[in-house]
C-alpha cells in the first residue's frame, strides 16, 4: 500500500476481538476526529461496516505484497507489523484493541523520531549487576542474547508494552526484524511474549547503533502501574459519556485484565464509555447497554466451552 497521509493511527483486529476494536475507533473519532484511521485485519472476516462507520482504511495481511512477509506475521500478535513495513502512513500512532484514545494528545507526537515509546520511566538503571527476573519473562534473555548481539546494553531503558508506540513507516526494515526473528527460532526462549521482546530488543539495539532515533513519552496509562485515580476523575459526573475535558491526555491501555463488565477487579469505565459510544450510533441507550452485555455473554461463553473441552480432553 502506498503513503496516503503523513500522519494516522493504526489498530487492529482478528475476528475474536473485533468488537473491542470498535471501541477504540470510537474514541479516536471523539477525541480526533480528523486523524485519518487504517485497521489492520488479520482475517477473512467482514469489515465493511467499521470501513462505512469510520471510515477506516483497511490493510489486510494476506494483501501484503511479500509472501515472505505474509506467512511471519499471520495469524497472530505480529499482525500489527503490517503497519509499519506497508501501512498508509509515514508517521503513526499504534494500538492494540484493548486501548482507546483518551483526549487528543497529538501535539505530542515527535516527527523528528523514528520511533517513539510510550514511556518513560528507566526499567534497569545503568549500574544493574543482575538481570532482573521480569526482562526474560517478558522481553528477552541477555545471556542468549550474548550469542546474537555482544555489544548489547540491556540496561538504562524505558522497557515498553508493544500495544502502544508511535512510529515512521518502514522505521524498523523487514529483513532485519526476519532475520532477528531467526535469532529467536536458533535459541528457543530468547524472545518473549508475542512479538514485544523482540521490538524492544530491535528499537534500543538499532538506537545505540545509531540506526534508529527514539524518544520516550510518559503517553500510556496502564491501570496496573498508574493507577485508576485519574481516570476516575477524568469519568466523575459525565453519565457514561466520554470526558469533554481529560486532564493528562493519552492512551488508556487496558493490557492487565481486560476490561470487560463481569470482571469486578478491573477498572473498565473509560472502555465501557467507548463501547457504548460506538453502539449510541444506531442504538438508543438500552440498546447500546444490551449489546454491550451480549458481547460481554458470548466472552464468557467462548471461555467456559474453551475450559470443557479441556476438561474433557485430558
Amino acid at each position: 500500500m502506498n503513503v496516503q497521509a503523513p500522519f494516522g493511527f493504526v489498530t487492529g483486529c482478528h475476528i475474536e476481538d473485533k468488537f473491542m476494536v470498535q471501541a477504540s475507533l470510537a474514541s479516536m473519532r471523539c477525541y480526533c476526529p480528523a486523524v485519518p484511521i487504517c485497521l489492520v485485519v488479520d482475517g477473512a472476516f467482514d469489515v465493511s461496516d467499521l470501513v462505512k462507520e469510520y471510515d477506516v482504511i483497511p490493510l489486510r495481511v494476506a494483501d501484503l505484497s511479500s509472501p515472505d512477509m505474509r506467512k511471519l506475521i499471520g495469524g497472530d500478535y505480529r499482525a500489527k507489523l503490517a503497519a509499519m513495513w506497508e501501512g498508509p502512513f509515514e508517521h503513526y500512532v499504534w494500538l492494540d484493541s484493548d486501548a482507546i484514545i483518551w483526549g487528543d494528545f497529538t501535539a505530542q507526537i515527535r516527527m523528528d523520531v523514528d520511533f517513539q515509546v510510550f514511556w518513560s520511566e528507566i526499567s534497569i538503571p545503568l549500574d544493574a549487576t543482575e538481570i532482573p527476573t521480569w526482562l526474560p519473562h517478558f522481553y528477552f534473555d541477555p545471556m542468549k542474547l550474548l550469542r546474537f548481539d555482544p555489544d548489547f546494553e540491556w540496561r538504562g531503558h524505558a522497557y515498553f508494552s508493544a500495544g502502544v508506540f508511535a512510529c515512521r513507516r518502514n522505521a524498523i526494515p523487514f529483513e532485519v526484524w526476519d532475520r532477528t526473528e531467526s535469532w529467536g527460532r536458533q535459541s528457543p526462549g530468547l524472545f518473549a511474549w508475542g512479538e514485544m521482546g523482540m521490538l524492544n530488543y530491535l528499537v534500543y539495539a538499532m538506537a545505540q547503533r545509531k540506526e534508529l532515533k527514539i524518544g520516550v513519552s510518559d503517553l500510556q496509562h496502564v491501570g496496573a502501574h498508574h493507577g485508576i485515580d485519574e481516570l476516575k476523575q477524568d469519568c466523575a459526573h459525565n453519565n457514561w459519556h466520554f470526558p469533554k475535558t481529560i486532564r493528562r491526555p493519552r492512551i488508556a491501555h487496558f493490557c492487565e485484565r481486560k476490561p470487560f463488565l463481569f470482571d469486578r477487579d478491573s477498572y473498565s469505565r473509560p472502555f465501557t464509555i467507548a463501547r457504548l459510544e460506538h453502539h449510541r450510533r444506531h442504538k438508543h441507550e438500552l440498546g447500546a447497554w444490551l449489546a454491550i452485555v451480549r458481547e460481554d455473554f458470548g466472552v464468557v461463553r467462548k471461555k467456559f466451552t474453551h475450559r470443557l473441552r479441556n476438561m474433557f480432553s485430558r
